[in-house]
């Protein structure tokens, strides 16, 4: 007789709560009673950890006994109320030889998009020293409010470094006219800026391109890429480059997109053709996406409804070709919960050791505000063990344990991977800034994967 344990975790999950007592029971011979995990309740996320036990005969992972608490913390762009000089939307990216670039939206006269704000630049600085410190701001993109065209604005960078070149890639929102506003023969413009060094950057429009790519589907009149991490796969490369993945955000009744590119983003096509819809409209939203240990593509969107409360998985499956069935996670106790608070924030898989069996595996992250509303901005993170833990979206929609990055109003957040294996973590985050709930700073943390999971896991690359 073979076991299904991908279906006997499913069933498992399902009684929830009410088997916490009887699953300590029966895992009592591994020395598992109520509070599995160590964080003071008894709750799903110990479901979670005896399941994993009882399947694969793991053993529990204990609370550490000294927490670390190693965090950098930097403000890189300052928001000046008194001269209406606002910062948002953070992307960042570590260059081959180990410096930080991070960049940002630098809006003048109000924190509104392009649309409702005219002369949006985005702009970055360098660190040398892991964030410690930050140069002088440099322009990459430059607006000017007096132009009519493409130049008036730029914002929303999504961005890349390539792996093996080191040079650098930025899809961005450009123009005067708005997403919300956008028609075919008026559209949100698309911009494309390129540096070798991340110091030098060009341009171009390529708006036609994009959009040419919905030809045959007039519904699609508006998108912009979602700002942040545009994600390179370790396993697909045809010709010079590792294929790139983004996804993009279209009008109501359409939601996100996934477009991937095997050029470093000269050309882009979209993942599963482009008639496919990954989120359930008119719920999807700005999404962000990151390839799973098996190569697929995990999507998570936030939604378009704020009383979801949690985000929008989908997988795509390269052995069929398509997409599945949209999961929305949104258990306050053991899913990306978000309350009543619509934003977008970052996906990201690193490999991982576990410090209570040193079992190697991947840790999905996941940043959010918390809420309610637009505020603590929150890490989730969840253990992939095996394949059928990322199998199907479902699998996304429990299992997730949580660390709070900040207290304040907060919005808008990005991370990646650094290569000594710690996060750089940049955010929106506003400490009060005259009592305005918006006027966010754009603030930088370096974070160890130890603090992050109260050392339950520890970077694969530095253990």
């Amino acid at each position: 007789m073979t076991l299904d344990l991908s279906n006997m975790k499913k069933y498992l999950l399902s009684s929830a709560l009410l088997l916490v007592t009887l699953l300590s029971q029966v895992a009592s011979a591994h020395g598992i009673y109520g509070d599995v995990n160590g964080d003071g309740e008894v709750n799903i996320a110990d479901v979670n950890e005896v399941i994993n036990v009882i399947l694969d005969g793991s053993t529990p992972t204990p609370p550490p006994d000294n927490p670390t608490n190693d965090t950098i913390v930097e403000t890189v762009f300052n928001t000046d109320l008194a001269v209406r000089h606002y910062y948002r939307i953070p992307a960042i990216v570590q260059l081959l030889d180990g410096k930080l670039l991070a960049i940002a939206d630098d809006r003048h006269n109000s924190d509104y998009d392009i649309g409702s704000n005219q002369g949006i630049d985005i702009v970055g600085k360098i660190s040398e020293d892991n964030g410690k410190t930050w140069g002088s701001t440099m322009m990459i993109a430059d607006g000017n409010q007096r132009r009519q065209g493409f130049d008036n604005s730029h914002g929303d960078a999504a961005a890349v470094v390539d792996r093996e070149t080191g040079k650098l890639l930025i899809m961005c929102a450009s123009g005067k006219q708005g997403f919300l506003a956008s028609t075919l023969t008026n559209p949100l413009l698309v911009g494309r800026y390129t540096s070798e060094d991340g110091t030098t950057w060009t341009g171009s429009e390529v708006t036609n391109d994009i959009y040419g790519i919905f030809a045959d589907y007039p519904e699609v009149n508006a998108l912009f890429f979602s700002s942040g991490r545009i994600c390179q796969s370790s396993r697909i490369k045809q010709g010079d480059y590792y294929r790139i993945y983004s996804a993009v955000d279209g009008p109501m009744g359409v939601g996100c997109m996934v477009l991937y590119s095997d050029d470093f983003g000269n050309t882009w096509q979209a993942l599963g053709g482009p008639a496919a819809r990954p989120t359930i409209t008119p719920f999807g939203d700005e999404a962000k996406v990151e390839e799973l240990p098996n190569g697929n593509v995990l999507l998570s969107c936030r939604s378009k409804q704020t009383a979801t409360s949690g985000r929008l998985f989908n997988i795509y499956d390269y052995t069929t070709g398509s997409w599945g069935e949209m999961a929305v996670s949104n258990d306050p106790q053991s899913g990306t919960y978000s309350e009543n608070c619509s934003c977008n924030g970052e996906l990201l898989i690193v490999p991982v050791i576990r410090t209570s069996d040193q079992r190697p595996m991947h840790l999905a992250l996941q940043s959010v505000p918390r809420g309610p509303g637009r505020q603590r901005v929150t890490i989730y993170y969840k253990a992939l063990l095996n394949a059928e833990d990322y199998d199907e979206p479902l699998d996304f929609t429990w299992g997730w344990q949580s660390y709070q990055v900040t207290e304040n109003y907060s919005a808008y957040s990005t991370m990646i991977s650094t290569t000594d294996g710690d996060i750089a973590f940049l955010l929106e985050d506003c400490n009060d800034n005259e009592g305005s709930t918006s006027a966010y700073d754009i603030v930088y943390k370096r974070l160890a994967i130890k603090t992050i999971t109260d050392g339950r896991y520890l970077p694969l690359n530095n253990n």
